[in-house]
C-alpha cells in the first residue's frame, strides 16, 4: 500500500496537479515529521506511521500560499472527513486541495473504533469492515444506567481533567477563533481536580455534529479521560436520528443547526438520549 501511495504522489506531482503533497517523511536518523513533498524523487522518503492528522495543517499551509497554489494531502478516512467537515465551514477551498487516500486495516479499526476505516476517494489499499462502536464494552460500561448514574460515572472521569486544551489543540475540527472554552468561567485553567464538567459536556456538544472519530482527543488526554466515548454516543444519536454522518457529504447541512424539527416544547419531557440510540441495556 506504500508503494501505491508513492506512486500516486509521484504522478500528482509530475502531472502538475498540485504544487505539494502533505504527508509523512522518514529524514535523518529515522525521525518522522510532516513534509510538503515538491518534487518526485523526494517522495522515496514518505512514509504512512504513525498516525497523523493533516486536516488543520493543510487548511493553515493554504492560507500562507499564494491563491493559485494547490496542495495534495495524504489521507486515512477520519482525515479526509475533518476536510470535509473544514470545507462546510469555509475553512478550506475545496478547489485548492486535493486527496491522496489509503485505507485503515482491521486492526486499527478496532483500536480507534473506527465505524468507516477508509476514506470515500480510496487510492490505495482495501477499504475493511468497521466496527460497531456502541458494541465496544469500552463504550458500553458508559451507557449503563439511568441519567443519573452515567453522569456520576462522567463525573468521576472529567474531574481529573486539568484544563491542559489538549484534546482541543489535537481535534483536526476546533478552528474558532476565539475559542469560548478558554473562559475561565467553565474550569480555572491548572485546577486539580475541576470544578466542574461544563468544559467538556459543552465541547462535546458543539463537536456532536463535526466530529469525524479520529479519536485524537483521547490520544492526547494526559491523564486518560475516554472523551471519544462521550463523541462516539452523541455521533450515534445523530446516525439514527437524521441518518447524519459528520465528514461525508459537503453539501448536507448540520441536523444540529437545521433539522431539529422535533424540539421540546414547555412542559414536554424530553427523552432519554440513550435510548434514542435504540441501545438502553
Amino acid at each position: 500500500m506504500l508503494e501505491q501511495v508513492k506512486q500516486k504522489a509521484r504522478e500528482i506531482l509530475e502531472k502538475k496537479e498540485a504544487d505539494g503533497v502533505l504527508g509523512l517523511r522518514k529524514g535523518s536518523f529515522d525521525v518522522i515529521h510532516p513534509h510538503v513533498f515538491t518534487t518526485p524523487a523526494e517522495v522515496d522518503s514518505l512514509v504512512l506511521e504513525p498516525k497523523w492528522l493533516f486536516a488543520k495543517m493543510a487548511r493553515a499551509i493554504l492560507r500562507e500560499k499564494p491563491q493559485a497554489w494547490r496542495l495534495a494531502v495524504v489521507v486515512r478516512g477520519c482525515d479526509e472527513r475533518a476536510i470535509v467537515e473544514l470545507v462546510k465551514r469555509n475553512q478550506i477551498d475545496r478547489e485548492r486541495l486535493l486527496t491522496l487516500g489509503y485505507a485503515c486495516d482491521g486492526n486499527q479499526a478496532k483500536a480507534c473504533l473506527c465505524s468507516r476505516p477508509f476514506p470515500q476517494k480510496l487510492d490505495a489499499g482495501s477499504a475493511v469492515d468497521g466496527v460497531d462502536p456502541l458494541a465496544d464494552e469500552r463504550v458500553r460500561v458508559y451507557l449503563e444506567g439511568d441519567a443519573g448514574e452515567r453522569m456520576e460515572r462522567w463525573a468521576a472521569q472529567l474531574k481529573r481533567c486539568i484544563k491542559c486544551y489538549g484534546c482541543r489543540n489535537s481535534c483536526p475540527i476546533c478552528v474558532c477563533v476565539p475559542c469560548k472554552l478558554e473562559d475561565d468561567v467553565w474550569v480555572e485553567r491548572g485546577v486539580i481536580p475541576a470544578e466542574m464538567v461544563s468544559f467538556h459536556l459543552i465541547r462535546a456538544f458543539h463537536l456532536s455534529d463535526t466530529c469525524v472519530a479520529c479519536g485524537a482527543c483521547q490520544e492526547t488526554c494526559p491523564v486518560g479521560i475516554p472523551l471519544m466515548t462521550l463523541q462516539l454516543s452523541m455521533r450515534a444519536v445523530l446516525k439514527k436520528d437524521y441518518n447524519y454522518e459528520a465528514g461525508l457529504d459537503a453539501n448536507r447541512k448540520s441536523p444540529v443547526l437545521f433539522d431539529f424539527e422535533k424540539e421540546p416544547r414547555p412542559g414536554q419531557a424530553v427523552p432519554d438520549w440513550v435510548d434514542s440510540m435504540g441501545k438502553k441495556p
